[in-house]
This record gives C-alpha cells, structure tokens and sequence, in this order.
C-alpha cells in the first residue's frame, strides 16, 4: 500500500510538471509570435526603424526565454529558431521586404511548432 501512495504522489508530480512546463512554453511562444507579428505589420508598412526597433525588443525577449527552453527541450529547435532571428536581423538591416516577410514567416512557424510538439494530445502521444 505505501508503495502505491509513493508512485501515486511521483505521478503526481510528473504530471504537474509536465502541464507547468506546456503553460509557459505555450504564454512564451504566445508573446514571441506577438512581437513577431509587430515586426512583420513594421516591415509590410516599409517602417524599417520601426521594424528594427521591434525586432530588438523580440530579441530580447527571446534570449530570457531560450534560457528555459533549453532546460525543457529539444535544442534543434532551439537552434533553427536562433538562426532563422539572425536571418530576419539581417534582412531587416538589408531593408528586404521580400526576404524580410518570408523569414518572419517561417520564425513565427518555428516558434508555434514547438508549442504544438509539446502539447498534450494523442498525436504526440503515439
């Protein structure tokens, strides 16, 4: 019986874990893809100060939220969402609307990619 009550309480534990680590991955994808967004009304309106200035901000907030997601997952996805941010930095800098768009395009999918690999659904279950 104390045996059951242990694995019972680890259980427990795992899945409050799990579903505390799924809410800040989703709240920190969530304000990620935002910023993003601001970024890319910035680049389509041809404000490229402003996109600058926004991406910036998008940066920042992505350092203090890789510091956990490296803790949590996988680091491939961590490292294409690293590259695609310096591929947007650059096209920005470049004023490459074109290149610009598609870059925060594709960010913006790693970003949402992630929290959809770590929710809880039968999919990623199996």
């Amino acid at each position: 019986m104390r045996n059951l009550k242990i694995v019972a309480v680890v259980l427990i534990l795992l899945l409050g874990a799990s579903f505390l680590s799924f809410s800040y991955i989703s709240r920190s994808a969530g304000t990620l893809t935002a910023q993003l967004d601001r970024v890319e009304r910035s680049v389509q309106d041809g404000k490229w100060q402003e996109a600058g200035n926004e991406l910036k901000t998008a940066q920042a907030s992505w350092e203090k939220t890789k510091y956990w997601w490296t803790i949590l997952l996988n680091h491939q996805e961590i490292d294409n969402i690293d590259i695609s941010m310096s591929r947007v930095q650059k096209y920005i800098e470049t004023k490459g609307a074109v290149l610009s768009l598609g870059e925060l395009s594709t960010l913006r999918m790693l970003v949402d990619h992630v929290s959809d690999n770590e929710a809880f659904n039968v999919r990623n279950i199996l």
